[in-house]
């Protein structure tokens, strides 16, 4: 099973900050998780297997669970190929041939079952083609916009009978974690209750503020993803209950607006350290000072992202610099945090195996 050791799923967009913060996490880091994977063309590239490059670049050697971007928009889907293929990506005709044909050329995705306009027998064709192919699969559910045929594809995976997939029940984001809790349970306790028992379940979902603008010094903001799943634990008879989240990010949003102002954050295992302060005029350098000055600051991580803080407080104009740089920083770290939860990290011997 392709979560079977595994503590951490991570839902990650292919951006390029989620990209080069899961690139420099450390390799124990990486085997103690299994990402999410949300497929949309990767920057201006002219093919989607550009995309799946940069992931296999950023995760090489390993599994991921592959779906499709829902939150993508596409700018010009007639005049790029890469947003047109995308585009055809999202068609349900002939049981999501396309998407078949894309994830079947991908021989390290675990792909995600695609609902929207199926039949129960559609369905029951896509898990057959897909383990006619050998791989394992996974049934991804929104919470937000959960497909009317959910109930009929659990249906279908009870009637199969077998536990070669895994379920990633997703709350995308929301203010407080804990509220999700009644209807998580109550699908744990209702349509999913008759699955085999060994299917692993990942329950996921973001805090990550939206607004930064009263925030003025440091700020210690909270999340409670940990306390969700915990409590989602002690109240199910499932073998396994996996903790997911997005990496300290959030689903694609279109808003515009101005370049933020210089921020630097910092993760701890239960929180985020926010440093800005328009009054002050902070720049990234003075941000990144307040965090190392903080007493939320371990300094022994070893992880890229602590380091480019570091440096960035030291002076170094080739550190963090801009806010997408901020954001790789971040989630290096929250990656590295969750996946390793629990354990002392500080002083940890990060050194990956030399290969000649």
């Amino acid at each position: 099973m392709h979560l079977t050791g595994k503590s951490y799923v991570p839902t990650l967009a292919i951006r390029p900050s989620e990209m080069n913060a899961l690139e420099y996490v450390p390799g124990i880091s990486k085997d103690a998780m299994v990402p999410l994977i949300l497929l949309a063309p990767w920057a201006t590239s002219k093919s989607l297997s550009s995309a799946v490059d940069r992931v296999k670049r950023a995760y090489p050697g390993r599994q991921f669970i592959l779906d499709v971007d829902r939150d993508y928009v596409p700018s010009n889907a007639t005049g790029s190929p890469a947003q047109a293929e995308f585009m055809a990506l999202r068609s349900p005709a002939n049981r999501f041939s396309a998407w078949w044909t894309f994830w079947k050329s991908v021989p390290e995705a675990i792909p995600c079952l695609q609902l929207e306009g199926q039949t129960i027998e559609d369905l029951r064709m896509q898990i057959l083609d897909i383990q006619l192919e050998g791989r394992e699969f996974c049934l991804r559910i929104e919470l937000g916009r959960m497909s009317q045929n959910v109930s009929e594809a659990i249906s279908v995976l009870q009637d199969i009978g077998t536990a070669d997939f895994s379920v990633v029940l997703e709350g995308g984001w929301v203010a407080d974690p804990i509220l999700l809790y009644a209807r998580i349970n109550g699908l744990l306790n209702g349509a999913l209750k008759l699955l085999d028992g060994r299917v692993p379940i990942v329950a996921s979902c973001t805090s990550m503020i939206k607004d930064f603008t009263s925030i003025v010094g440091v700020a210690e903001i909270e999340f409670s993803n940990r306390q969700l799943v915990d409590q989602i634990r002690r109240n199910s008879n499932r073998q396994t209950i996996i903790y997911g989240d997005w990496g300290s990010t959030r689903p694609r949003e279109y808003t515009g607006g101005r370049t933020p102002l210089p921020r630097v954050d910092y993760p701890s295992e239960a929180r985020w350290l926010i440093a800005r302060n328009r009054i002050e005029d902070w720049g990234f350098p003075e941000a990144a000072l307040a965090i190392v000055q903080s007493p939320y600051w371990t300094g022994g991580l070893g992880v890229w992202g602590e380091d480019l803080i570091r440096a960035t407080a030291e002076g170094d104009e080739f550190a963090i610099d801009t806010p997408q740089k901020n954001v790789a920083a971040r989630v290096n770290i929250h990656l590295h945090r969750q996946a390793l939860y629990g354990q002392d990290v500080v002083g940890l011997n990060l050194d990956e195996p030399w290969v000649d």
